[in-house]
């Protein structure tokens, strides 16, 4: 069996990579901002769901075979999901809106089984909390980060660092890919993290 990463994001494949998994690439297509649209009254947690859903059927479409992995990443503060920011204004507000706050980032998980279509999704959440930052910080993240491809205009793992106090919750999943969670959705499929391992 095929493991299909049905993403685009390196952030992704890094975390397939670490745990030494063989898989190929073949990015959805799915338009994610239409579907938000569309979806403007349905709670968080769904709507990371649905778009997992959507990406790992896209691609399963397409292949016709093998399980296809479709994820989505969204942050959300007081129900509102905080996207891709468009520009350096969109992320000063972002930041200082998660300032001195708990947020949640929470990841949609799907696994399809293309060749039966039969898909299986979850949804991990996981805390963070971020220290209050001051306006020299916010001017230095703006000018250093990478924020443009980012929901909720952060990485954990990059600059963002600078204002994180702390975490409940997996640590992968703020990253883009809950480990636990995926490897619980293999099993739900009938097959263990094992066989998908490179050979040496």
């Amino acid at each position: 069996m095929e493991l299909i990463l049905g993403s685009a994001s390196p952030r992704r494949r890094e975390i397939l990579e670490l745990l030494n998994l063989q898989f190929t690439v073949a990015a959805s297509q799915v338009d994610e901002d239409k579907m938000q649209d569309r979806m403007m009254e349905a709670a968080p947690q769904e709507v990371a769901r649905d778009l997992s859903l959507a990406k790992s059927q896209a691609v399963a479409r397409e292949s016709g075979t093998g399980l296809v992995l479709g994820a989505d990443t969204i942050v959300v503060l007081d129900d509102q999901i905080y996207g891709k920011p468009a520009d350096e204004s969109s992320v000063r507000q972002m930041m200082m809106t998660f300032s001195g706050k708990v947020h949640q980032v929470m990841t949609g998980v799907t696994i399809t089984n293309a060749a039966k279509n039969h898909s299986i999704s979850l949804v991990a959440v996981t805390d963070v909390a971020f220290r209050e930052i001051t306006a020299d910080e916010l001017n230095w993240y703006v000018a250093h980060a990478h924020y443009r491809d980012k929901a909720g205009g952060y990485a954990v793992q990059e600059h963002a660092a600078l204002f994180v106090a702390g975490i409940h919750g997996c640590y992968y999943n703020v990253v883009g890919l809950p480990v636990q969670e995926t490897l619980s959705l293999l099993t739900l499929m009938g097959y263990s993290w094992k066989d998908f391992q490179k050979r040496d």
